[in-house]
């Protein structure tokens, strides 16, 4: 498994356990919180977490960025890597 597979299905886990419990949002890294924001179009927490969405996806990288638009596209029910 590499980086991009690794990060896309941390990425899934975190935006499946924030829908199914919101209150876990708080305990997530910055990280996995922007990302969850991404996946979920979610401009509001990215303002909550980070400010603007250019900064918020500067701070989460390109790996992580790509993961979190990869898991976007393709579902975060999927447990597959893509």
């Amino acid at each position: 498994m590499n980086d991009l597979d690794a990060a896309t299905q941390q990425i899934r886990g975190h935006v499946r356990s924030f829908l199914a419990n919101r209150a876990r949002f708080g305990t997530l890294s910055t990280g996995e919180r922007i990302a969850v924001a991404v996946v979920l179009d979610r401009y509001d927490l990215i303002q909550r977490v980070w400010g603007t969405v250019a900064e918020a996806i500067y701070r989460l990288g390109p790996v992580w960025t790509e993961a979190a638009l990869r898991v976007q596209r393709n579902g975060w029910q999927e447990d597959s890597t893509e």
